[in-house]
C-alpha cells in the first residue's frame, strides 16, 4: 500500500494588524447591523440550536446520524461538530476538531429539502471517512482572523469580516481618516475587483506566488501579486459554481461592453443582500424593460441570470449564472479543457505555469503530459522551491521513475524537514529497497506532525508486522481506527494479528 498524499498550500496567519468588527461597529452602527444579516457575514461561526431549521429525525445515511447536540454519530463513534461554514442559503457544512486538528463532516445539512446528506464530495466513497483535512482556502474564505491548528477555535471572527474588504483597521481605528482605510470603490479597477476575486475567482487553479501563500493578499493591492489564477482558454459556459462567479462575470457581454464601469459592487451593494427589484433596478439603467421581447416586465435576473446546477453533480446545490446570457444555454455536457491561461493578463512565469497545469491534472487527467513536461523545465531555475520539487516528485513516480522521485524526496526534506508527503512517500521507496528501519523512522516523524494521515499509518503498520513488531502493529492499526472507524482494511489487518 502506497500512501498517496494531495499537496495543500498551508495557510499561515496574516502579517498585519487587525482588529476585528468591534471597532468599526462602534463608529458605523447602522453599517454594522445591515451587514451582520448578510449571507457573507454569516459565512460560518459556532453551531448553536437556532440553526439549522430542519428536523434532525430523519435517517441519513450510511446508518449515520446527527443528534439536535450536533454530535455525528456513526460505526459506533461519535465527533462533535463545533463550527459550521456556510450561509446556510444553500446548506451548511460542518467541522469537529480531534488531537488540535480540524476535520470535515462528512455529513452537511441542505436547507432547501431540509435534511442531512453526505457532504459534496463524499457520493462515491466506500464509507464516510472522518479525516478529510479542512483546506485553508475554505476557512480563508468562510471566516476571519484564523487561528493556528492548536487554538481552541479556528478563527476569531465568524464570516467574513470589516477587515477582510477594506484591510487592517488598526490605524482607522486609532485615527479615523479616509486614508488610513480601504474604501473598494475607490481603488483602481483591479484593486478594486481584486476585493472580490479573493474568493470568488477559483479558476481551474490557484497558485500562490514563490515565496508567497495564499493568505499574503490584503485589500488594496492587486491579488495577481499574491496568486496566479488560470482559467480555461475555452471554457464550457455550462460549469457555474459558488467560486466561477468573478469569471463568468468577466465573460459577459454586459461586462466587456461597459468596461471597468461594471464590477462586482454594481450590482451587490457593500453591506447588504440585495433584492430581486434592486438586481432589476440596475439591469434597466442600461436596459429598458420596453426592450424585453419576453414581456418578463421586472424579472430581468429570471432570464438572464438563471440558477444553474453545476456540471460536475453535487446533489441540491445550484448557482446563478453571472455570464448573463442574452437567451437561455443549453445544457452542454462536462466542461471544455484544453489549454490555461492566467486570469489577469494571459501571461505568467513557467514556474506558476507548471503549478497550475500540476494543479489541474489532479482533475483532468489529459494535462498530466503537459504538467509533468512545464514541470521538468521548471525545476532547474528554482532548486529550492519546494512546492515546485514535490509536484516533479509525485510526476516521477507516478511514471515509474522511482530513483529522481527519491532524489527529489530527499532534496526536499533538506529544505524542509517536516514536508509530509516527502516523507512517506520516501518512506515507500525505502520499504521497496529493504530499508525498513529507515522507512519507520520517517513515517513516525510524518505522523508525529499529523496523526491522521491514514494511508501512511496503515504503511507503517505494515513495516511494522513484517519487521516482527506485531504488537506496534497492533497499535498502529488501532490509533486509525480511532480516526476511521470504518476502515476496512485496517479491520480486516487488524483481525489477523492476535492480542
Amino acid at each position: 500500500m502506497t500512501a498517496r498524499l494531495f499537496l495543500l498550500l498551508a495557510v499561515s496567519l496574516p502579517a498585519f494588524p487587525e482588529t476585528g468588527n468591534a471597532p468599526c461597529a462602534r463608529c458605523h452602527p447602522a453599517i454594522a447591523r445591515l451587514y451582520a444579516a448578510t449571507g457573507m457575514a454569516q459565512a460560518s461561526g459556532r453551531t448553536t440550536p437556532a440553526n439549522p431549521k430542519g428536523s434532525f429525525a430523519q435517517p441519513t445515511a450510511a446508518n449515520s446520524t446527527v443528534t439536535p447536540s450536533f454530535e455525528l454519530q456513526l460505526a459506533g463513534t461519535s465527533r462533535q461538530l463545533e463550527w459550521f461554514l456556510g450561509s446556510g442559503h444553500i446548506g451548511r457544512s460542518y467541522l469537529f476538531r480531534k488531537a488540535n486538528q480540524l476535520f470535515q463532516s462528512p455529513l452537511s445539512y441542505y436547507s432547501e429539502p431540509q435534511k442531512w446528506d453526505v457532504s459534496p464530495g463524499y457520493e462515491n466513497r466506500p464509507y464516510l471517512e472522518l479525516t478529510r483535512l479542512v483546506e485553508p482556502a475554505c476557512l480563508q474564505c468562510h471566516s476571519s482572523h484564523l487561528q493556528p491548528a492548536s487554538a481552541p477555535q479556528p478563527f476569531l471572527e465568524p464570516g467574513v469580516s470589516c477587515e477582510r474588504c477594506h484591510g487592517p483597521g488598526e490605524k482607522h481605528s486609532a485615527l479615523p481618516t479616509p486614508r488610513n482605510i480601504v474604501n473598494p470603490a475607490k481603488r483602481a479597477p483591479i484593486p478594486r475587483a481584486s476585493v472580490c476575486a479573493q474568493c470568488h475567482l477559483t479558476g481551474a487553479a490557484r497558485i500562490a506566488r514563490a515565496n508567497r501563500d495564499r493568505s499574503s493578499y490584503s485589500p488594496g493591492a492587486a491579488l495577481s501579486d499574491s496568486l496566479a489564477i488560470f482559467v480555461w482558454n475555452a471554457p464550457n459556459a455550462d460549469s457555474p459554481s459558488a467560486t466561477s462567479h468573478f469569471e463568468k462575470l468577466a465573460s459577459s457581454r454586459c461586462q466587456q461592453a461597459s468596461g471597468e464601469k461594471l464590477w462586482c459592487g454594481t450590482c451587490h451593494p457593500a453591506h447588504a443582500d440585495a433584492t430581486p427589484a434592486q438586481y432589476n433596478q440596475t439591469c434597466q439603467t442600461c436596459h429598458s424593460p420596453g426592450s424585453c421581447k419576453a414581456n418578463a416586465g421586472d424579472a430581468c435576473i429570471t432570464c438572464h441570470m438563471p440558477k444553474r446546477a453545476p456540471t460536475r453533480s453535487i446533489e441540491h446545490l445550484a448557482f446563478t449564472d453571472h455570464s448573463i446570457p442574452r437567451r437561455p444555454i443549453p445544457a452542454t455536457g462536462p466542461p471544455s479543457t484544453g489549454t490555461l491561461k492566467e486570469f489577469w493578463t494571459g501571461l505568467s512565469n513557467p514556474r506558476d505555469t507548471a503549478m497550475a497545469y500540476a494543479a489541474a491534472a489532479v482533475t483532468t487527467p489529459s494535462l498530466r503530459p503537459a504538467a509533468y513536461a512545464q514541470l521538468q523545465a521548471a525545476a532547474p531555475a528554482n532548486p529550492k522551491d519546494v512546492p515546485l520539487l514535490a509536484q516533479l516528485a509525485q510526476f516521477h513516480e507516478r511514471l515509474g521513475r522511482q530513483e529522481p522521485a527519491t532524489t527529489l524526496y530527499t532534496q526536499i526534506l533538506t529544505l524542509e524537514p517536516t514536508h509530509p508527503a516527502a516523507a512517506i512517500n520516501l518512506g515507500t521507496a525505502l520499504i521497496r529497497q529493504g530499508k525498513s528501519t529507515e522507512a519507520i523512522a520517517l513515517w513516525l516523524r510524518a505522523l508525529a506532525n499529523n496523526p491522521s494521515l491514514i494511508g501512511a499509518r496503515l504503511n507503517l503498520a505494515v513495516a511494522q508486522f513484517q519487521s516482527g513488531d506485531r504488537p506496534a502493529a497492533r497499535q498502529s492499526l488501532l490509533q486509525v481506527l480511532d480516526y476511521e472507524p470504518n476502515h476496512p482494511t485496517a479491520r480486516q489487518m487488524l483481525n489477523q494479528i492476535p492480542e
